[in-house]
Formats: C-alpha cells, sequence, structure tokens
C-alpha cells in the first residue's frame, strides 16, 4: 500500500546512495540523529512498509526520533550534498520528506501559520500593516487606486519579503536607483516561497511562483532583478517552467553592469563575507565582492546557514542559536560582517541583540546606499505587535 506521497523519491535516492556517511559528518542534523541522507530514505520506506494505514504510518514515522531529527532539523544548507559522491538531489530528498510529514500531521500548525506567504496575511504583511509600510506605488503592474496597471515596465525588482517589511526606506532608494539605471521598473511585493518549502507545502510555493511569473509576464519587464540568492533560485526555475525568457540576476550584478557608484564608504576595519547557503555557485558572492570593490583584496568568507532555514527554529530553537554563533564565530573582533541574504541579517541581529559581541553586522546594500536597517527599532515592533492592540487580531490570524 503507498501511504506515501513520495515513494518512488525515497527509492530512488536509497538506489543511489553509497553509504559512505560523508553526508553525516557534513551537518550537525545528521550527525546527531545518526542518520545518512540514505538513511532517511530508507526510513521513510520501512515506516510505510510496516503500516496500513495512514494514521499507523505516523505513528510509524513518529516513533522513529531519529528520523524525525533528520528531516525536521534540516537547514536546507546543502552542507550534505557539497560531500556526496553521487551528486544526490538533498533538496529533492528533504522537501519531499517534508511534504510526507506535513500530509499525515507531523508538523504542527503553530510553526507555519504566521508564515503562509501565499494568503493575504502573514508576518511581514502583518508587520507592514500595523506599521504603515505602504509599497503600492512601487508596485506599477497591479491596479491601484494610485495608479492603472502598466504593461510597459523593462525591470521587475524582487526585494523579498525580510527587505521589504524591515528596510522599507532601503528598498525604495534600491528600487528609484535600478529605474535611474535601466528603465521604467516595476515592484514584485510577494514572497518566493520559501517558508511554504520549509513547511511542506511544496505546490503551495510553486503555484506562488506561477504566480509571481505571471505578474511579471504582464508587467512586460524582460529583466528581474533579485537581492536575495534564494529568490533568485526560486524565480529562475519557475520562468524555465513557465516558458518565460526573462532575465534574472543579482542585484550586485545588475549595479555592476549599470556602472553604479556605492553611496558610502566601505567600514574600517577587518571585513567577513557570509556566504547565502542558496548561493549555490557563489555568483552572489563574487558579484558582491565586485560591487564592493573588495575583488583586489583577499576577504574572509564563511559558509554554512546563517540558523535560519528549514524553519528548525520552530522545531528545535536552541540548534538555532547554535548554528549562528558557530557562523558568527569566524569573525574576529572589530569585523564587518557583510550577508548576502536579508533574512541572514535579521537572524545574525537577533542574536547579536542576545549575545552582543564586537562586529557590525550588515547587508550588502546598507553598504551600497544610504539607507539602514533599524534592527532595534525592527524587533521592538515586532515584539510590540503581539502585546499590543493588534495583539488579540494576530492571535486570531495565526491560530
Amino acid at each position: 500500500m503507498k501511504l506515501l506521497e513520495h515513494s518512488e523519491t525515497y527509492w530512488n535516492f536509497l538506489g543511489t546512495c553509497t553509504q559512505c556517511d560523508h553526508c553525516m559528518h557534513a551537518c550537525s542534523s545528521l550527525t546527531s540523529a545518526q542518520m545518512t541522507l540514505g538513511d532517511i530514505a530508507k526510513g521513510m520506506l520501512e515506516a510505510q512498509r510496516n503500516a496500513t494505514s495512514s494514521e499507523e504510518l505516523m505513528l510509524n514515522l513518529a516513533a522513529n526520533t531519529q528520523l524525525t531529527q533528520a528531516v525536521r532539523g534540516c537547514f536546507f544548507c546543502t552542507s550534505c550534498k557539497n560531500t556526496c559522491f553521487a551528486h544526490n538531489d538533498v533538496c529533492d530528498l528533504i522537501y519531499h520528506a517534508r511534504v510526507d510529514f506535513q500530509k499525515i500531521g507531523l508538523v504542527e500548525r503553530n510553526s507555519w501559520s504566521s508564515v503562509e506567504v501565499d494568503k493575504e496575511w502573514d508576518i511581514f504583511t502583518a508587520y507592514r500593516a500595523i506599521w504603515g509600510i505602504d509599497h503600492t506605488d512601487l508596485t506599477r503592474h497591479v491596479q491601484t487606486a494610485r495608479h492603472e496597471a502598466q504593461n510597459d515596465c523593462e525591470v521587475a525588482f524582487f526585494p523579498g519579503c525580510s527587505l521589504a517589511a524591515y528596510g522599507p526606506e532601503l528598498t525604495k532608494e534600491i528600487f528609484d536607483a535600478i529605474e535611474e539605471l535601466g528603465g521604467k521598473t516595476t515592484m514584485i511585493d510577494h514572497c518566493c516561497g520559501s517558508p511554504l518549502k520549509s513547511a511542506g507545502f511544496f505546490d503551495r510555493a510553486e503555484a506562488l511562483c506561477d504566480k509571481i511569473a505571471a505578474e511579471i509576464a504582464s508587467s512586460g519587464a524582460k529583466q528581474l532583478v533579485c537581492v536575495c540568492p534564494g529568490c533568485a533560485n526560486a524565480m529562475k526555475s519557475t520562468l524555465v517552467r513557465n516558458g518565460m525568457d526573462v532575465n534574472v540576476v543579482s542585484l550586485p550584478a545588475y549595479l555592476s553592469e549599470h556602472d553604479f557608484e556605492p553611496k558610502r564608504e566601505l567600514p574600517d576595519g577587518p571585513v567577513c563575507l557570509s556566504k547565502a547557503c542558496q548561493d549555490r555557485d557563489g555568483n552572489y558572492l563574487r558579484a558582491t565582492i565586485e560591487m564592493l570593490g573588495l575583488h583586489e583584496e583577499t576577504p574572509a568568507i564563511f559558509h554554512g546557514c546563517c540558523g535560519a532555514g528549514g524553519a528548525v527554529n520552530s522545531y528545535q530553537p536552541e540548534r538555532v542559536d547554535e548554528q549562528t554563533k558557530s557562523k558568527l564565530d569566524f569573525a574576529k573582533d572589530g569585523s564587518t560582517v557583510i550577508t548576502m541574504c536579508p533574512t541572514c541579517t535579521y537572524t545574525y541581529a537577533g542574536y547579536l541583540m542576545n549575545s552582543p559581541r564586537d562586529i557590525v553586522n550588515k547587508h550588502y546594500a546598507e553598504l551600497l546606499f544610504e539607507n539602514q536597517f533599524d534592527w532595534d527599532l525592527v524587533f521592538a515592533q515586532l515584539s510590540s505587535m503581539w502585546t499590543g492592540e493588534y495583539g488579540p487580531w494576530l492571535a486570531q490570524v495565526f491560530a
């Protein structure tokens, strides 16, 4: 009886895994679970083989604490993939295991209810509504009270959910710069769907990206500028799937191509570049080094997840702090840590508020433009959302 939707994925993975154990030693979650990626596939199939109903399958999977640790504790950083001699698709395995966990009820609702980014309200849209952050004047391809829908845009700008919510002034400054450099621009005011994938809603994440692709098509834009590597990855595959001839380019690469002059001087002292785990081929990292003028130096670079990946915070929050600390430990006192992804910047900011260090945490865009993130304000506002007058509404929306 086929009780797991993605049995074939596990069979295929198991057939190519050499059980060399390299992945287990490369990943703290797999090390803790004492499982290889092949063991995950085997564990999923064994749970199915010993079950005669969905209820029994759920009990079998829940009883395998090592398997749950391996599936729910994954940061999606692909460190394990980098050690795999067989070049197995790690994301395909874990994403589908999360989907099966979700379908049989092993991913609790309170771990994802606030990040259903394909619905009207999520933590980002709620934050923006409560604190009066409005980007409707930038979303030109969508009809609003201010303007008709416009289909003659040349560039679409994809800031991502963290930047659009927590850095509205920086978002607007980047938008204006892109338009000045490349022509009429519109803003894609959506999340790329990454939180949905982490929660096991892979189909919903793809549907959201397909909606974004349709909006890009309606805008007329032939170029999509992404701030975050994760957004770029999601949209590249989506545009291919939809047969669209739209060029996806990173913000630093776009700025370099148009001879943009940074508006700020580089900080004094050592610089450490925090490579985003979604920057698989290092293109964002190289473009950022070029745009910041660091190509003639040898900046320190460190790898691995910042701790925000895979929604591990909802399962093992203590491991997130451990992961964040291990990454920031790479930076010497007096350093400026430069991130590729705004969510990494957010994660580091939250950690450093509780465990202060003599380092400066900046997203690369903050070193190129005048406006900056105000993390003290952001975290204060995030906290007061739940304790102030909007608290009961939020509790109801995300119940």
